[in-house]
């Protein structure tokens, strides 16, 4: 029965403590912590008779927990106590003795919330009277306890406590029965008053000999070392950054965000043209819009509306297409091909045969010289001549348009040039 209800008593004060969670710190609270406690309840003495609930039991003492940066807390207690014990089964003076102890013990507390639960464990002194049983009345022994704190305040605290006291002794109720020696437990509740306890000033959760930045605002989350948390690593903390997730690496202005040079919305890290002149509107490259596509920006470019594939001057207007052609001469009066005047044509047929789709004009010429009906004639034959020599290398007749003009569209009047004139002119046709 008596196991049963401490090990309850064990179990509810430490799952207590583990269960309740307030004010969340990085640190024990009890760190630094030197103070002194009183607290009362029930005793159980368990002897050969049998075990009996008793009351009071009384004690007070002082304890203390070393510094720690981390939720491990240890530190020593000193106490001394009064029991009054009874003895099941006995009458008389023998049912009851007046115990007195003395404890001496370390102390280790988990937490990091004003519930701090706790165990304990040392040296037992006890110095009883049996009012004349027994002969011996002191014995040393040992004891163990768990319990938990709840922090009222930075000053005071509320104890709850199991602890099992070894007697020692074998005649606490003046019987030596040699089965084994006799004890006591305890279950109590009661105040500590802290003398003294590390100071965290900024209320962030880290004391302030751990705390690598000691005037943290209050209520900013803050890392093991008292610091505000900067989540993306950027440099501004979270509570500061309007940007809370810039990748790695990426420079950032004040608040955080990443830097965006030419100020046109795109940040650097993401900016493939960079120099953008203010103003300009981007894409999401952070490139000048060119809303035709025909490599011109829109802010540099005259003619916007161009059609697609056009070529482009570098102010984006359409840029006027030279015709391709080629001038064959011949000699007076003669429209036969010369050597030379062959290898032209033979360079044109090259052209030709690399642009399948162009139409071309071929138009005769002819000088001034002799009537006019013989020498529009004459340019006739020659436009026919060049005609043939283009089929006979392989190029569709359908693309071709012959001309001819006689003397009607001279080069040059000079006579001594007039071989200018004696010509055919193959031109590629822009407009079908």
């Amino acid at each position: 029965m008596f196991k049963r209800i401490l090990l309850m008593s064990l179990v509810i004060t430490i799952s207590l403590g583990l269960s309740l969670n307030a004010q969340p710190k990085e640190y024990n609270p009890l760190s630094g912590y030197f103070g002194a406690t009183l607290d009362g309840g029930l005793n159980i003495s368990v002897v050969d008779p049998g075990n009996k609930f008793n009351f009071p039991t009384l004690r007070g003492g002082f304890e203390y927990f070393f510094s720690t940066d981390n939720k491990h807390a240890f530190g020593l207690r000193f106490l001394l106590g009064y029991n009054f014990l009874k003895f099941k089964n006995m009458t008389g003076l023998a049912q009851r003795n007046f115990v007195y102890d003395g404890k001496l013990g370390a102390m280790y507390s988990y937490g990091s919330s004003n519930w701090l639960p706790y165990l304990s464990a040392g040296l037992n002194y006890t110095f009883y009277h049996s009012k004349k049983i027994a002969n011996d009345n002191k014995a040393l022994g040992f004891y163990g306890e768990a319990g938990v704190k709840y922090l009222l305040s930075d000053q005071f605290s509320l104890n709850f406590a199991g602890a099992y006291n070894f007697g020692g002794q074998d005649y606490f109720e003046g019987i030596k029965s040699g089965k084994s020696n006799d004890g006591y437990a305890t279950i109590s509740i009661g105040f500590g008053y802290t003398f003294g306890k590390d100071v965290d000033s900024d209320g962030d959760g880290v004391i302030d000999k751990y705390d690598k930045c000691p005037n943290t605002p209050l209520g900013v989350k803050v890392d093991k070392f008292g610091c505000p948390v900067d989540s993306d690593g950027d440099g501004v903390p979270d509570y500061l950054d309007k940007c809370p997730n810039t990748p790695k690496g990426v420079q950032v202005d004040k608040d955080g965000c990443p830097v965006d040079s030419d100020g046109d919305g795109v940040p650097d890290y993401l900016d493939k043209c960079p120099d953008t002149p203010a103003g300009v509107q981007v894409d999401a490259n952070g490139c000048p819009v060119d809303s035709d596509g025909d490599g011109v920006p829109d802010y540099l470019d005259k003619c916007p509306d161009t059609p697609a594939g056009t070529k482009v001057d570098k102010d984006g207007c359409p840029v006027k297409e030279e015709a391709y052609q080629v001038t064959i001469y011949f000699g007076f009066d003669r429209y036969d091909l010369k050597k030379e005047e062959k290898a032209k044509l033979d360079a044109a047929v090259k052209f030709m045969k690399e642009n399948p789709d162009v139409m071309f004009s071929i138009e005769g010429h002819a000088c001034p010289i002799g009537p006019a009906a013989y020498n529009m004639k004459l340019s006739e034959r020659r436009a026919n001549t060049v005609y043939k020599y283009l089929v006979s290398q392989g190029i569709d007749k359908n693309r071709f348009m012959t001309k001819w003009f006689g003397e009607e569209r001279p080069v040059t009047t000079v006579r001594k040039e007039y071989w200018k004139n004696r010509r055919v002119l193959v031109i590629e046709m822009l407009e079908k």
